[in-house]
């Protein structure tokens, strides 16, 4: 269970705090922290609230991006790094590591003319052999750097199926910042300069995840943790 925290804190949850960044500069710039009344604590309760919805909707998003990118690619890339036609390992490695996991799902590896007539039932062989490792890879202590991979890969999977939503969150805080500042006159004061703060942090939030957070982000993640899953063969 504590690594199972490990992964559900950095892979579901520091995603979901990325995606809500702007509220919560904006919630800081509107309560006063010294010291709390009803409003202050409802605020507070809201926020925190919004951060646990996006926590649990960060998996369900996440997954829905890779069901598309599996898509887009022809089916899961969990073992492109042993396809007779990437450089990733030596056709030395690749047979080595392609007889070992015949030898454990009980069905021949499929030839590079097997892969030409029959894709589909070679990419069941790849996709038989990478659940065997996945379940024979649990322990995160002896396949740490594997652990440390797949928790990369949910980070920056969850992080893309949270862009959208985290884009419209952004603009909302940004016109209600906006509206504070310019003509607001609510029941509680609040620092104008803060309002100015939450203004660049939310233009910075915006540009990181509509520069940072894509496809290709997601890809390479993919393919970090598929060359790493392969090399567990080393080990088992």
């Amino acid at each position: 269970m504590e690594q199972f925290d490990l992964y559900t804190i950095k892979a579901r949850l520091f995603p979901a705090i990325i995606a809500v960044v702007p509220a919560i500069a904006l919630a800081v710039a509107l309560i006063e922290i010294r010291e709390f009344d009803l409003s202050q604590i409802w605020a507070t309760i809201g926020l925190g609230v919004l951060l646990y919805v996006f926590s649990g909707i960060a998996r369900e998003a996440g997954k829905r991006v890779e069901r598309r990118m599996f898509r887009e690619n022809g089916g899961k890339p969990t073992f492109d790094v042993l396809q007779y036609d990437d450089r990733e390992f030596s056709d030395t490695v690749k047979k080595r590591y392609l007889s070992f996991l015949s030898s454990k799902v009980s069905r021949p590896f499929p030839t590079m003319a097997d892969v030409l007539r029959d894709p589909a039932a070679a990419r069941e062989f790849y996709n038989e052999s990478a659940a065997f490792l996945r379940e024979n890879t649990r322990d995160t202590e002896r396949f740490r750097v594997l652990f440390e991979e797949n928790v990369s890969y949910g980070f920056y999977r969850n992080l893309l199926g949270l862009k959208w939503p985290a884009i419209v969150l952004n603009i909302l805080v940004s016109l209600t910042a906006f509206t504070f500042l310019v003509d607001f006159h609510g029941p509680w004061s609040y620092d104008s300069a803060s309002l100015r703060y939450v203004l660049v942090a939310a233009a910075m939030h915006l540009a990181y995840l509509l520069l940072w957070v894509t496809d290709a982000r997601v890809l390479n993640a993919s393919r970090r943790y598929s060359r790493q899953l392969a090399l567990a063969c080393e080990v088992l």
